[in-house]
């Protein structure tokens, strides 16, 4: 048998880490987090572990050596998460049309509050106008804050800054006497039905509401499913990990690991429960939100299979709509389903909050 050179070998060692680290990340597209929860975990960094197999794969064609193509089959072998997470459209956006239905999507992040539950005055205002130059037809806030003695005050007043027909919230928990802080969706259609989910042992994770848009009647959704909950100091601790201290580095990577699976867990019941209410639905379906979970998860690869992500037909490149210091994480959407056309899509740029808000424009088949 002949030996392999050390530096080959090393080199194999750390290929086949990286490629069964990609090969649990495809996984988690078909095994449920409640089973195990590790694969879901993977598909967090599914860009990084590809990019590492990529590399792998240029060193081992560099050397002339057919262990390129262990790499390759895996990439391969996931290609359709490859088409989830990278999107490069040689289509043109089609211009608005007067049937269009523009759909803002935004994760407000409480407009900046402070400890005392004061928003940010400056940056809502921002938020606002953006909003309002966009001039969608429906709005839908994650994350909308507000405090005030005349508790629905300020919501009101934002409803008629936006010049909206409608509007409906819902809070996550229940609200404190002068603050308000939830989901909430701004329509410029008449509103004739709405509703929450919400289960024990979860907060309010959605709203709907039903749309009369061109004559027919369309159910709206605006999901926010269950964050992971990581504070600076865990986030800082897995971008940068302390290794001289072994049990402080066991402890705190298990707290990590508990808070992520207790997170992926939560987020499959939620889209249990969704999908309860979408295939009882008989209205075609707009659904908007920060899902937490991105194209490679369990929840992504679920709700594929009854609705379009509208990314897919009009984004470009990965489209991260997490603005925080965790990169390439698309994990805020518009989904719609088969009865529209998507025909524009777009990721605003904009510093306003930890996530970019996301525009698409559709309209009917």
């Amino acid at each position: 048998m002949k030996k392999i050179p050390i530096f080959k070998g090393v080199l194999l060692t750390l290929n086949i880490t990286a490629a069964a680290a990609l090969a649990m990340a495809l996984l988690a597209s078909y095994v449920p987090p409640s089973e195990y929860a590790v694969f879901s975990i993977a598909a967090l960094i599914y860009p990084l572990i590809l990019f590492a197999n990529l590399i792998f794969i240029g060193i081992w064609i560099a050397l002339k050596s057919r262990y390129w193509l262990l790499s390759f089959i895996i990439v391969i072998l996931g290609f359709n998460n490859l088409k989830n997470n990278f999107q490069f459209s040689f289509t043109q956006n089609h211009p608005f049309s007067d049937n269009s239905i523009k759909v803002i999507s935004y994760n407000v992040q409480l407009f900046a509050t402070d400890e005392k539950g004061k928003d940010s005055a400056d940056l809502k205002n921002q938020i606002v106008q953006l909003l309002k130059d966009e001039e969608a037809s429906i709005i839908c806030l994650q994350e909308y804050h507000s405090m005030d003695r005349n508790v629905y005050t300020p919501l009101i007043d934002m409803n008629n800054r936006l010049l909206k027909n409608s509007y409906y919230y819902e809070s996550y928990f229940n609200p404190r006497f002068d603050q308000l802080s939830g989901l909430v969706i701004f329509s410029g259609y008449k509103a004739v039905n709405k509703g929450k989910l919400k289960f024990p042992g979860s907060r309010t994770y959605g709203i709907y509401t039903d749309l009369l848009i061109y004559g027919d009647t369309v159910r709206v959704f605006n999901i926010h499913l269950a964050s992971i909950r990581l504070q600076a100091s865990d986030i800082d601790f897995v971008m940068k990990p302390d290794l001289k201290d072994q049990e402080s580095f066991k402890n705190r990577s298990a707290s990590i690991y508990t808070k992520l699976s207790n997170a992926f867990k939560l987020r499959e019941q939620q889209l249990k429960e969704l999908l309860k209410e979408i295939n009882r639905c008989n209205y075609p379906v707009i659904l908007c939100g920060d899902f937490n979970d991105t194209p490679s998860s369990f929840v992504y690869s679920k709700l594929s299979e009854y609705l379009t992500d509208s990314f897919i037909k009009k984004g470009n490149k990965i489209g991260r709509t997490y603005a925080g210091n965790i990169p390439f994480l698309r994990i805020d959407y518009i989904f719609t389903s088969s009865q529209f056309r998507v025909n524009y899509f777009e990721r605003k740029k904009v510093s306003y909050s930890d996530h970019f808000p996301i525009i698409s424009t559709i309209s009917y088949k």
